[in-house]
């Protein structure tokens, strides 16, 4: 049976029972994906364990048992109890309970569209990613600040990806004042020659690239960026995460961001 917590669903949780050797731990939901007419797959970034993909009864309106699909929504910061199986292909979530309720985050238009956008980026960019508390911690920080955040929300998609490659390491290889005549985006370093290959940058691109790295979720509103410019970037930090992240997919949610940032 499912124990129900009747307020705010902030307030409370679900308890699934069941007897397993188990742990408790914070995660991220990235991904929910229905699975058939009574189940779904999430996949959550857990603090303990990385990425886990975790197989669930969800529950709309009156349906019994499982877990409220308002538990599951992406990017929602949870604490999960969980029997722990390496050699399973999906967990089993036993406890479900939301660690952190967001004001303004599900709610906000532009602040919900980067969400969406964030979430779909994070599940391809951590589709394989093993635990990691800098990261974690990291991303928590982020959501919690954007959740707060009042103004200076243009270019928060930016600094953020920027400042991810720092977690997943593929930072860009160079020098705060280096002169670049080429940054190679397959190898992440300076050449002098142009790459035999596409993935480069040059020009006017690759020398706004330090100033580029210095921004962060402080700074980030001193940045006068047209949304040429932005877009431009967006699509230069895709490529350059299709690049270093093995499976990395197309952005279907990246149209959504544009229209709603214009």
């Amino acid at each position: 049976m499912v124990a129900e917590q009747l307020g705010s669903i902030c307030d409370g949780g679900q308890k699934l029972e069941g007897v397993f050797m188990v742990e408790t731990t914070q995660g991220i939901v990235l991904h929910y994906n229905r699975y058939n007419d009574d189940s779904a797959i999430v996949v959550i970034f857990t603090l303990s364990h990385g990425s886990l993909p975790f197989k669930v009864r969800d529950r709309r309106q009156q349906r019994k048992g499982g877990l409220h699909i308002t538990l599951l929504r992406p990017l929602n910061i949870v604490e999960l109890v969980f029997d722990f199986r390496p050699s399973a292909s999906l967990q089993k979530i036993q406890e479900l309970h939301l660690a952190h309720c967001y004001t303004s985050l599900p709610y906000h238009p532009i602040k919900e569209t980067v969400a969406l956008f964030l979430s779909e980026f994070l599940h391809g960019a951590l589709r394989s990613e093993i635990q990691n508390a800098e990261l974690y911690h990291y991303l928590q920080y982020s959501l919690q600040w954007l959740d707060a955040a009042n103004e200076g929300l243009a270019n928060f998609h930016v600094a953020f990806l920027i400042r991810l490659t720092h977690y997943l390491g593929f930072w860009p290889n160079i020098k705060d004042k280096e002169s670049l005549p080429y940054f190679d985006l397959r190898d992440s370093i300076v050449t002098y020659t142009e790459p035999p290959h596409s993935s480069f940058l040059k020009g006017e691109e690759a020398a706004i690239l330090p100033k580029l790295l210095r921004m962060n979720l402080r700074n980030m509103h001193k940045f006068r960026l047209t949304r040429q410019q932005r877009t431009r970037i967006l699509d230069v930090l895709t490529l350059y995460y299709q690049l270093h992240v093995p499976e990395f997919r197309n952005l279907r949610s990246l149209s959504v961001l544009r229209e709603v940032l214009a």
